[in-house]
């Protein structure tokens, strides 16, 4: 009896230490902002269960999902360096209103449910809880953790040996997953006041910490993202673990240094992964409007997007679309039934460098 007394303390103790400030019971746990109310209340200590005193609602998955279902077998597949494949359309998580909080978590168990399978976040994007809470969402519903391929991104501030081997197990914790599929060197860059060298060494350093890692059993397949074949072959200079895959900016009108790097990363067996198909939020309007696209959008019964995709796609180029949409889901996931005609390509292919446009900035080999 007095040990329930005691417990009966302490539950009361923490309940008051949970209101301080702005922080009242009241903003906080509003389910009007959300399954587990006002998400900024709340980190390792402080939960909303703790705090609330109420289980958070349960996800369901959005109304008509179910219908829009393929059969995940259908998505086809890059074989990778380190063995085992990657699915060639995936989710993007960045850069949008329904990439952060429950719509983020929604937006990925939509995602699972209706079959798709590769998952494309990064730390710099700051979701990793949301995206894995989708994640655990869907297996819980049924679909095996081994069919899940999630990617993410190391931001250069984490750049260097033990820095790196200190990140990564606090992603994994932000995730709530034992493993990561594909981590990514964002960007090649350098971390401010870093003591791991130069450029050039600093990310070497991390890629050997990355290997470890890998060794560990904490990370599947390693790559790179924005890189530059100068700078992809640094990494693979230290005769450790190959660069598996490389993510970059590429569509029909991305520079011809993209170009020539896609066709690189493929002549060295290295998987490359596009993002900004469709000109994302900057230039979406002004890309999927295009005369060409959308003449061969009609020519098949397809949208200017899904021409995108299929661009990419037919160069055996995985994408990663993104959106919370379970409608545009599952046009993204629609891109296998149909092939571009060598015509077709051409015309897109034939944008002269002058017509050419860069959304992101990123650069390859332009960092030293």
């Amino acid at each position: 009896m007095l040990r329930a007394l005691a417990a009966s303390c302490l539950t009361a103790v923490a309940v008051n230490a949970c209101w301080s400030g702005d922080m009242t019971k009241e903003l906080c746990c509003d389910l009007k902002h959300g399954r587990k109310g006002f998400a900024q209340c709340w980190d390792a200590q402080f939960t909303f269960e703790t705090c609330c005193g109420m289980e958070a609602a349960p996800v369901a998955v959005s109304a008509g999902v179910d219908a829009l279902a393929i059969d995940p077998k259908s998505i086809p597949r890059i074989p990778l360096l380190g063995g085992g494949t990657m699915p060639i359309s995936g989710l993007g998580m960045c850069c949008r209103p329904g990439a952060s909080g429950d719509a983020a978590r929604q937006a990925v168990l939509d995602y699972l449910v209706m079959g798709g399978r590769h998952i494309d976040d990064a730390e710099l994007y700051s979701n990793h809880r949301e995206v894995g809470e989708g994640i655990r969402d869907a297996m819980e519903r049924g679909i095996p953790r081994s069919e899940i391929f999630l990617t993410t991104k190391l931001v250069p501030d984490n750049f260097g040996f033990e820095a790196t081997l200190a990140r990564v197990p606090e992603m994994l914790k932000e995730l709530g997953l034992e493993y990561i599929d594909l981590l990514l060197l964002h960007w090649a860059g350098f971390p401010e006041g870093a003591d791991c060298g130069d450029p050039r060494a600093c990310r070497q350093e991390t890629w050997m910490a990355l290997q470890r890692l890998k060794a560990k059993g904490l990370v599947k397949h390693l790559g790179v993202s924005n890189f530059g074949s100068r700078q992809m072959k640094e990494l693979n200079d230290l005769r450790g673990a190959p660069v598996e895959v490389n993510q970059l900016e590429f569509h029909p009108f991305a520079p011809l240094v993209h170009v020539e790097t896609v066709n690189w990363c493929h002549q060295n067996g290295i998987a490359v992964t596009a993002y900004g198909s469709m000109g994302s939020s900057k230039m979406a309007e002004q890309m999927t409007t295009q005369d060409a696209l959308t003449q061969i959008g009609k020519q098949h019964g397809k949208t200017a997007g899904q021409v995108l995709l299929q661009w990419a796609v037919g160069k055996n180029v995985s994408v990663i679309p993104g959106t919370s949409n379970p409608k545009h889901m599952a046009e993204n996931l629609r891109t296998f039934d149909f092939s571009l005609s060598d015509e077709q390509y051409a015309a897109l292919d034939g944008v002269p460098e002058s017509g050419r446009m860069l959304h992101f900035n990123h650069w390859p080999d332009a960092r030293p």
